[in-house]
Parts: structure tokens; sequence; C-alpha cells
């Protein structure tokens, strides 16, 4: 480098800072610098009438938005709950209505049932041949069950042993179920369980912790009402295989079995009794004007 008129060497040429700082210093010295720069530049650029605070009615709006939605849930939630308040009331009006209807059809069905009871027995009584068909009538009624009986005959008394604490110290279904065909072995007419009159449709069954007679639900002690000849269905009922099995319940389990005769017992009629079988009879008499 030639020096000038002077004599006075001429001055280094100046060197840019990234050369001095170091080219990682200087981009971390001045990168922030620079976006401020941009972003203020942007901003002096922009329309000075745009309008300012926008993300702030946008929010506005989001939350009117929400409001209403929230309104209308809270609307149709009430509208739906008394709706459902309506329908609730209204379904039990109906049901009281039709109880009130069915309890007044039933009090009809037991009028009628008398009256046609006391015709019949009015037209059967008024000649000989009527009353053959009444008598007859009447014994079917008490063999099947469907007429309450009134007569003699014996009570039998079960129990479970005293302080059981096994099934086979407790009366079972089967146990009853052998004693009941020992009484009808023995000539029963009629028999019931704690009022309930057995047919040849009726069921004896184990139910949990109680037994089931024509599915009503019994609880010990088991009284058997049985009618016939109180002077010989006590004797005859121990000779049958009923009679022995309830011996053997008693002297090896200790359960409790008592026989006792009656002068008069009322068994009442079965509460169902539904005809399955029909047929004609032809030794049978036809009525005057009756159907063939």
């Amino acid at each position: 480098m030639a020096a000038d008129s002077r004599g006075t060497p001429p001055s280094p040429p100046s060197l840019p800072p990234q050369a001095v700082m170091g080219l990682l210093d200087y981009l971390t010295a001045t990168s922030l610098d620079q976006d401020y720069a941009a972003a203020a530049r942007r901003r002096s650029e922009q329309d000075p009438a745009a309008p300012s605070g926008r993300p702030g009615r946008v929010a506005l709006v989001v939350l009117a938005v929400f409001g209403l939605l929230v309104a209308t849930a809270a609307l149709r939630t009430s509208h739906s709950a008394a709706q459902s308040a309506s329908s609730r009331s209204s379904l039990i009006e109906q049901v009281n209505q039709h109880k009130q209807q069915l309890a007044q059809r039933r009090s009809t069905l037991r009028s009628l049932q008398s009256e046609v009871a006391r015709l019949q027995s009015r037209d059967l009584a008024a000649t000989s041949q009527g009353r053959a068909v009444d008598a007859r009538l009447t014994r079917l009624g008490v063999l099947a069950g469907s007429a309450p009986t009134r007569g003699p005959g014996i009570q039998v008394v079960v129990d479970d042993a005293p302080g059981a604490t096994s099934d086979k110290q407790r009366v079972q279904a089967p146990d009853l179920q052998k004693l009941v065909n020992g009484l009808w072995q023995s000539g029963a007419e009629a028999v019931s369980i704690n009022g309930q009159r057995l047919t040849s449709l009726s069921a004896i069954r184990d139910a949990a912790e109680a037994i089931t007679v024509n599915y009503s639900s019994l609880r010990a002690p088991y009284t058997i009402s049985a009618i016939g000849n109180p002077k010989t269905m006590g004797a005859t009922l121990l000779d049958t295989p009923g009679g022995q099995t309830w011996a053997t319940l008693q002297s090896t389990f200790g359960l409790q079995f008592a026989i006792d005769t009656k002068d008069s017992m009322l068994l009442p009629a079965a509460k169902r009794v539904t005809l399955r079988v029909a047929r004609n009879d032809p030794s049978a008499t036809t009525p005057r004007g009756g159907a063939q």
C-alpha cells in the first residue's frame, strides 16, 4: 500500500461487524433487533384506518353464541322435564282408571255368577229330574274341588321338628305330597292345606323357605283337612305309604305329626278351576227343549 505525499501511511479499511465480533456472536446480538424492526415496519405499513381490537370482538361473538347454546339446552331440558312429568301423570291417571274399570267388571262378574247359580238352582229344583241333576253336579263339584264342601273328617297337623337345624328336620313339599296321597287312598272326598283346596291340577312345591300350594306360599305348621269317614280314615292313613313315611319322619327326625277327628269342617272351593276336556255323555238325558 503506497504512502501519501506527507509520508503518513494510509489507515486500514474498516471491517464489517461480523468480521470483528465473529459471525455467531453477531447473529446472537442482532437477531432480536432485526425481528423487532421488521415487526415495526409491518405495523407502519398497515392501513391506519383499520379497526383495532378485532380479537376482542371475536371473543364476544363466541361468548354470545356459547351463551345462546347454553340457554337453548336449558330450555329444551326444562321442556323435556315438563313433558316427562306430564306423561307420568297421564300414565298414573290411566292406570287408576283401568284399575277402577277392572274392579267394576269383577264386581259385575261376581253378580252375574251369583245370578246364574240362583237361576240354575231354581230351575233344577222345579222338577225331580232337575233335582237329580243338581245332586250330581254337587257331587262332581265336591270331587273336582269347584264347590265348597262341608262334612266330617280328620285334620292332620304337621310341623318342623322343635329347634330344627337341617332340612331333614323340616317339612318338605314331597312330605306333604305323600301325606295327601295317603289321605286320598284313605277315602278322602275333599282335601285342603291351610285353606287351599286341592284339585287334580294342584301343585305342591318347594319355594325358597316356604311351600307353595296352588301357587300360594304357605308357612308351617301345615293343617291338612280331609272330609271323609272320621272313624276309619285315621287308622287307614297310617297303613298307607304316606302314613308310614310320616311315622318314620316323626320317630327319626322329630317332625311333628298329629291326627284329630272333626265332626264338621268347611272346605272352600278352589280359586282356579279350568275346564280342559269335555265330552258328551250318551247316558245323560237331554232336558226338554235342550240342544242335542
